[in-house]
Parts: C-alpha cells; sequence; structure tokens
C-alpha cells in the first residue's frame, strides 16, 4: 500500500475515533467540530493550485472533523445533493471490484481514493450551507489559482516552452494537472467576475459584455471594470500557460466550456470568441513548432505506422485504450478492479495490442509506454466494469444537465453565475478525462467534486429562497 495513503488511512482511523469519543461525550462542541471542518476545506481550496499535498491534508483535516461534526449533532443521514443516486451506485461498484481485482494493493491505493474524495464532495456540500461561505472559499480558489497562472506563465518563458521540448509544470510541477487547474481557473474567472448572467435583459437591450465594460466605465464604476480588466490579462495568461503546457485533453474541454458560457451569455459573444479561439491556435501553431508537432502527431500516419525514426506518443495512447477495450471485454461486469489495471497490463503481455512493426527492419513489439490507458473512460470500464461507467456517465451528465436547469429556473444573478461556472468546468473536466484525470486524480477528481458540491449547495439556497419568497407572499 502506498505510504501516503496508508498514513491517511491510520490518521483517519485514530482521530475519528478519539473525535467520536469526544462527540459522544461533549455534543456540544459540534460548533467546533464545523469550523474545523471548514477550515480544513480552506485549506484544499488555497493550496490546490500551488501545493496539492497540503491540499490533501486539508481534505484530510475537514473529513475527521466533519465525522465528529455530525456524530455531535447526532446526524448520520448523507446529505441531499441532486448527484446522490449516482454517486453512491458507482461508489458501491468501485468497492464490489475489489472482490475481483488483480492487485489488492493498487485498488486499496486508487479506491480508496474514490471513497473519500466522495466523502469531501459530500462535507463541502453540507458546509457550504450559505452564500457568504462559498463566495470565502471561491476567493480563496480565485487567489491561489491566479499565483498559479502567474508562475505558470514565467515559467513558459524561462524554460523556453515554446520552441523546446520542456512543458509547463506550474507550481505543482505537474504538467498534466496544471492545465486543468490553470483552465478550470479561467472558467470561474469569465463566469463569476467577468460576465453578468443577471436573467431576462430589458427590452431592446443588446449589449455585449465589452459594451457593458464601457457603460460601466461611463457610469463612473471604474472598479469594476478594473476586476474585468485584470481577469481577462489573467485569461491571456491562463492561454498561455495552457499552450506552454502542451496538453491536448486539457485543451479540448477548456475549448467546450469556454464556447459553453459564451453561448449562455449572448450568441454574439460565442461568434466573437470562436473567432478569437481561432486566432489565439493559429498564433499558437504559428509560433511554436513544439505546440504544433504535438497537435500534427494525432494525425500523422508515419508516426501511426511507426514509420518515423522514433516514433511519438499517439500511437502509445491508441494502444493502451485498445488494450483497456480487450480487459473490458474478457471481464465486462466485474472488471479487473479499481486501480488494478497496470498489475494486470504488466502480467499479461497479449494485452499489448496492436504491436508494432518497424517497416523497414520488419521487427514486430509491443509497446510498453505507460501501464495506465491514457484515459478515464476506458480506464473505468476496465477496471470497474460497465456497471459502474454507467453510473459514472450518469453523474457526468448530471454535472451539466443540473446547472443548465437551475440557470434556467433561477432568477437569482449569483445562483445563475454558480451554474455556469459548474457547466464550464465539467466541461473541461470531461474532456482531460479523455487524456489526463482519472477518479483517483488527487489534483483533478477531487477539484472538480469541490465546485459539483458548491453547486449542490446552491442548488438547496435556491429552494430555501424558493421557500421563503412563498412564505412572505402567502403570509402578505
Amino acid at each position: 500500500m502506498n505510504s501516503a495513503l496508508l498514513a491517511k488511512i491510520i490518521s483517519i482511523s485514530i482521530s475519528s475515533v478519539v473525535l467520536i469519543i469526544l462527540s459522544l461525550k461533549k455534543p456540544n462542541l459540534s460548533g467546533i467540530f464545523e469550523t474545523l471542518s471548514l477550515f480544513g476545506i480552506f485549506l484544499f481550496a488555497l493550496f490546490i493550485p500551488i501545493k496539492d499535498g497540503l491540499a490533501i491534508f486539508g481534505m484530510v483535516f475537514s473529513i475527521i472533523f466533519f465525522v465528529a461534526y455530525r456524530i455531535a449533532k447526532r446526524d448520520i443521514a448523507l446529505p441531499k445533493t441532486p448527484f446522490n443516486l449516482p454517486i453512491i451506485i458507482y461508489v458501491f461498484f468501485v468497492i464490489f471490484s475489489f472482490l475481483f481485482t488483480y492487485s489488492l494493493k493498487n485498488s486499496i491505493n486508487q479506491g480508496g481514493e474514490v471513497v473519500y474524495f466522495f466523502v469531501f464532495f459530500f462535507l463541502v456540500s453540507e458546509l457550504m450551507s450559505s452564500k457568504p461561505r462559498i463566495k470565502f472559499m471561491l476567493y480563496t480558489f480565485t487567489f491561489s489559482v491566479s499565483v498559479a497562472i502567474i508562475y505558470g506563465f514565467l515559467q513558459g518563458f524561462l524554460i523556453n516552452a515554446a520552441h523546446s521540448a520542456n512543458r509547463v509544470t506550474g507550481l505543482i510541477g505537474n504538467w498534466d494537472g496544471f492545465p486543468v487547474q490553470a483552465s478550470y481557473g479561467i472558467m470561474l474567472f469569465l463566469a463569476f467576475y467577468i460576465l453578468s448572467f443577471s436573467g431576462v435583459k430589458p427590452a431592446g437591450k443588446t449589449e455585449t459584455a465589452p459594451a457593458e465594460y464601457f457603460s460601466k466605465l461611463k457610469t463612473g464604476n471604474f472598479f469594476v471594470f478594473l476586476r474585468s480588466a485584470g481577469f481577462s490579462l489573467l485569461i491571456l495568461l491562463g492561454f498561455v500557460s495552457i499552450i506552454f503546457a502542451k496538453s491536448r485533453s486539457a485543451w479540448i474541454g477548456l475549448i467546450a466550456g469556454i464556447f459553453t458560457i459564451m453561448f449562455l451569455k449572448s450568441k454574439k459573444l460565442f461568434v466573437y470568441t470562436l473567432i478569437a479561439v481561432i486566432f489565439i491556435n493559429a498564433a499558437s501553431f504559428y509560433t511554436s513548432a513544439t505546440f504544433r508537432s504535438r497537435v500534427f502527431a494525432m494525425f500523422n500516419p508515419k508516426v501511426l505506422n511507426c514509420e518515423s525514426a522514433s516514433h511519438g506518443d499517439i500511437e502509445s495512447h491508441i494502444a493502451l485504450i485498445k488494450s483497456a477495450a480487450a480487459v473490458f471485454l474478457r471481464f465486462p461486469f466485474t472488471g479487473i478492479g479499481a486501480g488494478a489495471f497496470s498489475s494486470y497490463f504488466n502480467s499479461h503481455k497479449d494485452v499489448h495490442f496492436p504491436f508494432y512493426t518497424n517497416r523497414k527492419t520488419g521487427k514486430k513489439y509491443y509497446d510498453t509506454y505507460d501501464n495506465w490507458p491514457e484515459n478515464g473512460y476506458m480506464q473505468t470500464l476496465s477496471e470497474t466494469g460497465i456497471f459502474s461507467f454507467i453510473a459514472l456517465m450518469w453523474l457526468f451528465f448530471l454535472g451539466i444537465k443540473e446547472p443548465f436547469r437551475l440557470f434556467k429556473n433561477s432568477k437569482d444573478k449569483w445562483i445563475r453565475k454558480i451554474s455556469v461556472m459548474t457547466a464550464g468546468i465539467s466541461l473541461v473536466f470531461y474532456g482531460s478525462f479523455l487524456g489526463i484525470s482519472n477518479m483517483s486524480n488527487n489534483e483533478l477528481t477531487d477539484l472538480w467534486l469541490f465546485f459539483l458540491a458548491i453547486f449542490a449547495s446552491a442548488v438547496n439556497l435556491q429552494k430555501k429562497y424558493s421557500l421563503e419568497t412563498v412564505i412572505n407572499r402567502d403570509g402578505k
């Protein structure tokens, strides 16, 4: 078992036992436990784009005190969210896969991560019970991801990422995790700080976002304009940093998220954004040979057929995806165990297909580029089977459907912003799931679930507002 996970399990277990005893004897400490759990969430939001080890410590800290908080309140009910059923089904099949795993050690490592990520989701959805709490956590993440984006932008120039094979890794030191986290930040900046989603516009009003900025400037609200300009600059720096990181799947999710947000705001703004994205991509292709080669490698038949002097990485991705498909077809209902793909892959060479043929020498060989499918969708199918995959896709679907529904039904400007932000961030995550993320990724999955939990809290706030409106109306 991975030592970090073992330390987490031991610390949670011992601390929980002590706190359970304390919370049973001193139920009046529930308020202190709640505050400490909130502090853990704050640590997570502050450090996840900067030092993910400290962020995970915040998660564990929060979980420990949340357990004590709920026991002190004598409440063990699961918090209500729109996502409960698919989450419960998915987690059940992840744990169920342990019975058929090819590596219990790896299943405990990665399956354990999945379980406590969802525990964190439920505690955030309950404790973010007011607008000030949600705002504070979003402001905290805004600060930390802004620092990370600025650092990534400067790092790109220092390592000459535009004209070399070097890739930006950000403060977390990971060229896969950093661009997705930067994309989350861009979605947050757009939805929460720049664009207005106030509902139905007055008749005859056709202003787009740039016109709104200048209108605010004319009316003397210079601070709002300055804030928008600052976040627009951060978005530009974020784009460049993501290009420097050369992450294709993050780029796919980012573009999908941006187009969705712009379409919800204005069809005209959607067209302007389309033109801007085309321009940014064209400029990136023109100025960065390494970025251009990574994209073209996906379509180069010489690379795919191993006719080049040294094959690139795209054929390895394809081979691993096909290997995961072969494993899934062998074990469609049970999978081979959460996190166990690498163990099965390394001991069953017959699933390493297709093998590659060097056209010059005629020699056939297996690709051993990596030992996980490099695709979260295929990893889910191969490791935990079709039923967990269906539950996860159900959760992914609700992660888009519910924000759209709340956006449409709410007249509250702030709640509409939360809805748009969640939809954009979800699309970024789904794109990254094509090549970077998996459900045990502690830099990306837990952060997506953090935002999904904030949305679940916004749903409950919307219900509260609606109920108060009805009570006030009937009272009158």
